[in-house]
């Protein structure tokens, strides 16, 4: 992993994308992301592909974090990509609204701790599976991110797999979407 890659996955900011080829990689990159705010403090919500859940859980629990204790405390969010589309994309129709309504809540959800705030950063899948098949929609995803991390001040890594493609078939239009790309 490159100094800047390392530099953007531990104090992140904005919102990043992390093309990558290997599912090892996107356990390491996440692990890095995830482990480092936990250490600091932070929340963590991870939003993962079904496949990816067990790598990437098996990747803190190497880190020595006790991922059943930080779930109980709220301190670590760990959720389906897969289900958490189907609660706002509707025969190819996003609902705008519910997106926002149900990632806010979780982000304020994730901030507050025995009546105190702390920051959350975020990881998020749901884009990689759709972007393949449908650009548009996942442009727009992208685009609503962009609000509602701006609107609840947290970072947001987005992962893209590119294994079977060439990493010029990653469309620029959601290249643009991000501030920040993890190299």
């Amino acid at each position: 992993m490159t100094p800047n890659a390392l530099a953007l996955l531990s104090k992140p900011t904005g919102h990043l994308v992390y093309p990558h080829t290997s599912d090892a990689h996107l356990a390491e990159a996440v692990g890095l992301f995830a482990s480092t705010g936990l250490r600091q403090g932070e929340a963590v919500i991870l939003i993962m592909a079904a496949n990816h859940c067990q790598p990437i859980r098996q990747r803190l629990e190497r880190e020595g974090i006790n991922l059943q204790e930080l779930e109980t405390n709220g301190q670590l969010v760990c959720g389906k990509a897969e289900d958490l589309l189907s609660t706002f994309v509707f025969d190819g129709i996003i609902d705008e609204h519910r997106f926002k309504t149900i990632f806010g809540a979780m982000i304020e959800k994730a901030k507050t701790f025995d009546g105190k705030r702390r920051p959350v950063r975020v990881f998020g899948e749901m884009v990689d599976l759709l972007w393949k098949s449908d650009p548009q929609i996942t442009q727009r995803i992208e685009e609503l991110w962009n609000e509602v991390i701006e609107v609840h001040s947290v970072p947001l890594l987005c992962a893209y797999s590119l294994a079977g493609t060439k990493p010029s078939a990653f469309p620029e239009a959601l290249m643009t979407c991000h501030s920040h790309a993890v190299t």
